[in-house]
């Protein structure tokens, strides 16, 4: 199988996956994959949901977003092409609007660390607090790619996530688990003082969990719980 094929299998995966984690975001939601030594990226037809997208969904354009074909990928994905170029080491970006990382913003609190899944994202997210419009040119991508700089997951007050990593399941992961995150800790926000996870305790975790091997086999399973209600998914294997 050619890399292109497996970066668009891995996509089409993706998108299911962040949608059967409650974490579609409608016409509004993005997740790409850069070509390897290439200015290019993958990503989906605009103005689709991540559900709607099927593998002839998925398209390629070099890093001004052109197709080359009448088929567009959102503008907004200019964000994306900045951050690329800022991180070398990133194969993967992922932008959402996930209810609970929205209301944990929202509430005017940052993301703490609150059950052990949750440490892999240990001193990896960045918050970004100035709300920047329709994002659609570099100038904000630069601004964002800043921010991250080399952490795992931007945290947009009042809008939502950028969640990286060096490959598609490293950003997918990292999506879904900052958002369970949120979930607990808005729970345990509600009813008591605020008991987070840290230390050098929490340094040995992450390790663990950002292993390779352990992002494999969260990806597998997550990738078996959305493929069954979406058998066509495991034609993606």
């Amino acid at each position: 199988m050619t890399h292109r094929k497996t970066l668009r299998n891995e996509l089409l995966v993706g998108f299911h996956i962040l949608d059967e984690e409650g974490q579609n975001s409608g016409i509004a939601g993005h997740l790409t994959a850069r070509v390897p030594d290439e200015e290019r990226l993958l990503g989906h037809r605009y103005g689709y949901s991540f559900d709607d997208v099927r593998a002839d969904d998925i398209l390629e354009a070099g890093f001004d977003l052109d197709t080359g074909t009448e088929d567009r990928v959102s503008p907004s994905l200019a964000f994306h092409v900045s951050i690329y170029r800022s991180r070398a080491d990133l194969g993967a970006v992922v932008h959402t609007h996930g209810f609970h990382a929205l209301a944990l913003g929202a509430a005017g609190e940052d993301f703490r660390p609150v059950y052990q899944s949750a440490l892999m994202l240990w001193d990896r997210v960045r918050p970004y607090d100035r709300y920047d419009g329709i994002i659609e040119n570099h100038e904000v991508g630069l601004r964002m790619a800043d921010a991250l700089g080399d952490g795992s997951v931007l945290a947009l007050r009042n809008h939502g996530i950028i969640a990286v990593g060096r490959t598609i399941p490293e950003a997918v992961c990292a999506a879904v688990i900052y958002e369970e995150n949120c979930a607990i800790q808005l729970a345990a926000l509600a009813g008591s003082d605020l008991v987070s996870l840290g230390g050098p305790e929490a340094e040995q975790a992450r390790a663990f969990l950002s292993s390779d091997r352990v992002f494999a086999m969260r990806w597998n399973q997550l990738w078996r719980n959305a493929a069954r209600t979406r058998p066509f998914l495991a034609e993606a294997a």
